[in-house]
């Protein structure tokens, strides 16, 4: 059998609430040359019945369930691991593509561009009964951008301003090693990071895809139970253990700007003495970081006056902050 295209990645845990309207959105695509990988994490619910119903239906449906609970960064690599594609498109089970030119639009832009390691598109936020909250752009326009810089702008803005996995695709060879399991809420952040140091970013600001925001969702479990807590310091770790990082911060003025503010972030929410604080202080220099911290105090007021005007229209930066 030759191998897809594109592998769509559904990990499933207890998913059958939104699992069939997701479903219904990635065989509705007009790409055909796709399967589509379902990964049953020992759900307790009826998501076992939908996904066996599913693939009665439709040839392109691979499924399979795990012999032990392998957790959200396991299941995603169970995926990984068994996809055949050319390209990886996951989409979870609470969201959904929007239109079905979503898939196909993807893979022109990798296809067009073989040095973008990484396209994302825009978002539409949903409530539970799947109605529209707002539309989420993290970036002005349509067009590629450097991997590397994007690292840097989500260390500066202490966010991820990627998106979620829902909303990208990748190459299956840049894959590398998958996700780190070490990682419960910030593992999609810290994987796009590993595709990003090896080529460029690619964003589609058109909503292709809906990210759905309600109380179950793992981002609120996480948050309620402090599952994901300290992820942020291992985030930095990893990035201040790369050389390239280092180097920026050693040899750019700019960079090490921008570090300023991952700093200043560090000591505030786990005190002056985090990991890393020290070690990235002196590679940043006391006098840059206090000219720093002197402007970002006088540049609040006037920065939050600024953000509260874009609110209402589009950003006209390069940067939706």
């Amino acid at each position: 059998m030759n191998a897809p295209r594109v592998s769509v990645l559904v990990p499933v845990f207890n998913g059958d609430r939104f699992l069939a309207e997701c479903l219904d959105s990635v065989l509705a695509q007009d790409f055909e040359d796709l399967e589509v990988l379902l990964s049953d994490d020992g759900s307790t619910d009826d998501s076992g019945a939908l996904i066996q119903r599913y693939a009665r239906l439709d040839r392109r449906i691979r499924w399979w369930r795990n012999p032990r609970n392998l957790g959200i960064g396991g299941n995603f690599n169970a995926c990984l691991t068994q996809a055949r594609g050319r390209y990886m498109k996951y989409v979870l089970q609470d969201d959904k593509l929007l239109s079905a030119w979503a898939v196909r639009r993807m893979v022109e832009v990798l296809e067009a561009d073989p040095s973008v390691s990484l396209v994302v598109s825009a978002a539409l936020l949903i409530d539970e009964h799947s109605r529209a909250i707002r539309e989420r752009y993290c970036f002005k326009e349509s067009g590629p951008w450097d991997g590397k810089e994007v690292i840097l702008h989500c260390l500066e803005q202490n966010a991820n301003k990627i998106g979620e996995p829902s909303l990208g695709m990748f190459r299956r060879e840049q894959a590398g090693a998958g996700y780190d399991v070490r990682f419960k809420q910030l593992l999609d952040l810290d994987f796009w990071f590993s595709l990003l140091e090896q080529g460029r970013f690619f964003n589609i600001a058109e909503p292709l895809c809906a990210f759905r925001q309600h109380p179950a969702q793992l981002s609120e479990v996480n948050r309620r139970t402090g599952a994901s807590a300290g992820e942020d310091l291992l985030l930095v770790e990893k990035c201040y253990g790369r050389p390239w990082f280092r180097q920026l911060v050693a040899t750019d003025s700019a960079t090490r700007w921008k570090l300023c503010q991952q700093l200043y972030y560090l000591r505030k929410d786990h005190g002056p003495d985090a990991p890393l604080a020290a070690a990235i202080s002196g590679s940043i220099g006391p006098r840059t970081y206090f000219s720093w911290w002197v402007w970002h105090r006088l540049s609040r007021p006037v920065f939050n006056l600024i953000r509260h005007l874009e609110k209402r229209r589009r950003p006209s930066g390069p940067w939706d902050r």
